[in-house]
């Protein structure tokens, strides 16, 4: 069994017991390390089953793996994944980026979401979503968000 086969089987596995998550693994090949980048944060950071899990993981994957590297991650890291190899989302997971279905529907119509999330060579793009408290998410470079007014919840020009 291959590092990569073992961490994709581990993550399908994981999904199970934390639903509410996201999983994307990459092997960065100038680094020679296996990422993998779990989000929300709150379960990166503060879940103590989690912690527990990632432990035990990291001690089975160098024990069968002794000359390679593995590193967890959130979506707050300084680096960031570039050249996913695996994703997986657990059943309850929530995008911190929901948009209702007429939005998303007029998004669909002028950007391939599954694009933009895997990083596409888009710059300064900014999008309106309506919320209860009438604040937008702005992503820009597909990297971090920053929160600002929203317009009547109508999508801004990008």
């Amino acid at each position: 069994m291959t590092p990569k086969e073992y961490i994709v089987i581990e993550l399908k596995s994981f999904i199970n017991d934390f639903p509410q998550t996201r999983v994307r693994y990459e092997h960065d090949l100038s680094s020679e390390t296996h990422f993998v980048e779990v989000i929300p944060n709150q379960i990166y950071h503060l879940d103590a089953d989690y912690v527990k899990w990632e432990c035990n993981f990291f001690d089975n994957f160098i024990n069968l793996f002794p000359s390679e590297n593995v590193c967890f991650i959130s979506d707050d890291a300084i680096v960031g994944l570039q050249n996913i190899d695996f994703e997986i989302y657990g059943k309850e997971f929530v995008s911190p980026f929901t948009v209702n279905s007429g939005v998303m529907s007029l998004l669909d119509d002028w950007i391939h979401a599954s694009s933009f999330v895997k990083g596409a060579d888009l710059h300064n793009v900014s999008f309106c979503f309506e919320s209860k408290s009438e604040v937008i998410n702005t992503l820009s470079n597909g990297t971090h968000a920053d929160r600002v007014s929203c317009n009547d919840g109508l999508p801004l020009a990008a």
